[in-house]
């Protein structure tokens, strides 16, 4: 399931503004729903994403990396709007995604009567850079299902291709 959408390209970090949004000249995003190979036919989706892609004005969407990078530091603990809980950011080693890339996760205690006591929900965000073009994958789960690296990691190699062909088309 795929659909149009409007809203911000990355998740509030302590009312931080978004990184290098002064630089953007356009962005575009996306909301994707997802199913695992193994998910049988008729389940609801095992997650979601929030998918942009911004293009930012020549050589300013590094500025943009270095500015999310430094935005997750200093937001280690928050309370998100519409939301009591406390969620915890931390940086993750993003691996080799395009010319650079920054992931982060977001925790948080599953609400109350909605899964197993002590257990936590867990966003994984990545941006990734191939020139001046910046693609942020924000997985925001189904259900309070909790983000899987090996899918957020697959899902952002194919993010990657996809942008390589197109600036080369």
């Amino acid at each position: 399931m795929e659909s149009e959408a409007d809203g911000p390209a990355l998740p509030t970090l302590c009312a931080a503004d978004h990184p290098g949004d002064a630089a953007v000249l356009q962005r575009r995003g996306r909301y994707l729903a997802y199913k695992l190979p193994e998910t049988p036919v008729g389940n609801v989706p095992d997650g979601s994403y929030r998918q942009t892609i911004t293009i930012y004005r020549t050589g300013r969407a590094d500025d943009a990396l270095r500015e999310l990078r430094q935005a997750v530091r200093d937001c280690p603990i928050q309370r998100l709007p519409d939301d009591s809980r406390m969620w915890r950011q931390r940086l993750l080693v993003s691996g080799e995604y395009g010319d650079e890339s920054v992931l982060f996760e977001m925790r948080a205690p599953i609400p109350d009567g909605l899964g197993e006591p002590g257990t936590e929900e867990v966003r994984l965000v990545r941006a990734v850079r191939v020139h001046d073009v910046v693609t942020v994958l924000w997985e925001q789960g189904w259900e309070h299902t909790t983000a899987e690296r090996s899918q957020v990691d697959a899902d952002s190699r194919r993010a990657v291709a996809a942008i390589g062909r197109w600036l080369d088309g």
